[in-house]
């Protein structure tokens, strides 16, 4: 196991406090996992963060340290109010309705590449692996889409053939003969940066605030067993 999987799966359990099992917690929880954010998680060692791809074991709990620090997850754009019909029966002409606020269509693409950019920007994160962001990643999103199995693989595909994504090799530590496919975005692309804007997530500035919890490091533990 790398540190990097330690992360994600530190991020993962705290991601599941929030599912319903955990509900009657919630007030308890609350300080842990605020609303509207999503967690990330980063291993440091003497004061330095440690490799994602170096080994678990190179890490410990009476030494090291966990950070945590949250990013906000981007709010649905607000759902317009319909518009009211105009029709008074005493007009000698039959009132034309207005037309009613058209709610825009979902598109999975463009959440796809800002979530792949978001992910890009994670302080200590050298890359992204292809598997991670398709089954952890997409799913934390909250994307209706994103639900599906199925849909999040098309998506992700349709966005690779477009090119939109470029894809990688990149030595797995663990087991070298077997390297991990890794993504990014294709930013020189002008369907890329037209989707991006000024809002990529790498011209955001965070600041971790570093946390210790003994109970977490019993997690990392347990992991490793």
């Amino acid at each position: 196991m790398t540190i990097e999987e330690v992360e994600q799966r530190i991020e993962g359990a705290i991601s599941k406090l929030r599912s319903p099992e955990y509900e009657p917690l919630q007030d308890a929880l609350q300080p842990l996992i605020p609303q509207s954010f999503r967690p990330r998680v980063v291993l440091y060692e003497a004061g330095r963060k440690k490799k994602r791809n170096a080994a678990a074991e190179n890490w410990s709990p009476e030494s090291g340290e966990i950070r945590i620090f949250f990013e906000r997850i981007p709010a649905p754009p607000p759902a317009a109010a319909p518009g009211r019909l105009k029709a008074t029966p005493s007009q000698t002409r039959p009132a034309q309705p207005t037309s009613l606020p058209q709610k825009p269509a979902p598109d999975p693409a463009s959440d796809l590449i800002h979530a792949l950019d978001r992910a890009e920007s994670r302080p200590g994160l050298d890359f992204v692996v292809l598997k991670w962001f398709r089954d952890t990643v997409l799913p934390a999103e909250g994307f209706a889409w994103c639900e599906s199995d199925s849909a999040r693989q098309d998506v992700l595909r349709g966005a690779i053939e477009k090119r939109l994504v470029l894809t990688g090799k990149v030595s797995n530590p663990r087991a070298p003969q077997f390297p991990v496919t890794s993504i990014r975005l294709n930013r020189l692309l002008p369907e890329v940066q037209a989707i991006l804007g000024s809002g990529s997530a790498r011209d955001d500035d965070f600041e971790p605030a570093a946390m210790r919890g003994e109970s977490l490091s019993k997690t990392i533990l347990s992991e490793r067993r």
